[in-house]
């Protein structure tokens, strides 16, 4: 099998409503879809979102595209993964959504080629999981209002932005335990808002009015990993790495150097599913889980990461919610939802079909 033509399609996706995080504020979510077409008439498809963390832009992920990933691939066997992952990063350093969403479509294509959903092939560990769904920054009363909204949508697991003012993160939190009970987990993200001090009064306070935080993710900026490690260590909740673990190498340093308990993968992060076996397998080894994230991701992108995680034993978080967040995705497929789990469809690949 050959690769016979490759496209590249930008889109910009409105979201529903803004999205606050410490560190910025989102109206629109950047994809760029790849089709890939084969001369046996397979067609894989894949997504990248350029974002500031990975500091990418749509132009710059459009640029290499086309100066770079087309001259590589068409005449390649679209099954030799592993090689034309080597020569993609070889040739481009930056840009991990493009090379995400690249290797995505390859895998893709293996998946219809073998007649398999892509979570079957990668090792089909279990065939849903559990996922957060995340409740941006706002006024005390309009995230509690939300928070409702979701639990009475049967999400069982809220992932609470935070990070800008501790007093109001501690009063939300407890508002919003109030309101949903003691059985919905809630989860924190600063997004590396918060210094050593703030991030442990914020815990400590929130531990001793019996709060139950399930964890707290990307506390203290990323450069500064000896923060982190220290707010591990002190911590009475476990410790999530998001922004600290980058890239592959950022990954691999984070759990060598047990910087934080467990660490958040998102494949635009990494650069796709190849380094993302990778960074797992290493975390297995050295016992700490992992949790499949995403960034403002189409259905096109996220099915990718819905696969993953259902794939590994070791992945055992999830944070998949961003397809929910447009106005409207031009996929369909991919993954449903029921009973706060997300579940993988069973169709060959990734399973989604592309409306553009």
């Amino acid at each position: 099998m050959k690769i016979k033509s490759i496209s590249a399609y930008p889109l910009d996706l409105r979201l529903k409503e803004p999205f606050v995080i410490a560190n910025e504020t989102m109206e629109i979510g950047e994809n760029v879809f790849f089709k890939i077409e084969t001369d046996e008439d397979i067609t894989g498809w894949g997504c990248a979102t350029p974002d500031s963390v990975t500091s990418e832009t749509k132009d710059t992920v459009i640029d290499n595209f086309n100066k770079i990933v087309k001259n590589i691939l068409i005449g390649q066997d679209p099954t030799r993964i592993h090689f034309l992952n080597d020569v993609i990063e070889d040739k481009i350093k930056g840009n991990p959504s493009l090379r995400a969403g690249i290797n995505m479509a390859l895998y893709d294509i293996l998946g219809k080629k073998a007649d398999m959903p892509l979570f079957r092939l990668l090792g089909g560990y279990r065939d849903k999981i559990e996922t957060s769904i995340t409740i941006g920054l706002n006024p005390v009363d309009v995230m509690v209002e939300k928070a409702k909204e979701l639990v009475s949508q049967g999400f069982t697991c809220l992932k609470v932005k935070c990070g800008m003012d501790p007093d109001q993160d501690i009063e939300v939190v407890l508002a919003i335990r109030s309101t949903v009970g003691p059985n919905i987990k809630i989860r924190l993200d600063a997004n590396e808002g918060y210094t050593l001090e703030k991030a442990l009064r914020v815990i400590e306070t929130l531990e001793k009015l019996g709060t139950d935080i399930e964890m707290l993710e990307q506390p203290t900026p990323a450069k500064y990993l000896y923060a982190l490690k220290e707010v591990t260590a002190q911590c009475p909740v476990p410790i999530m790495a998001d922004e600290t673990a980058l890239t592959l190498r950022d990954s691999l340093k984070t759990v060598k150097m047990e910087i934080a308990d467990m660490i958040n993968i998102k494949l635009m992060k990494i650069g796709g599913i190849t380094n993302a076996i990778k960074a797992n397998t290493y975390a297995e080894i050295a016992e700490i889980p992992v949790m499949i994230g995403c960034m403002n991701e189409s259905m096109g992108a996220m099915a990718a990461g819905v696969h993953f995680a259902c794939a590994f034993k070791n992945v055992q978080y999830a944070d998949l919610d961003s397809a929910l967040d447009f106005e409207k995705d031009i996929v369909k497929g991919g993954a449903t939802y029921k009973d706060g789990f997300v579940i993988p469809s069973n169709k060959p690949g990734l399973g989604i079909e592309v409306d553009l």
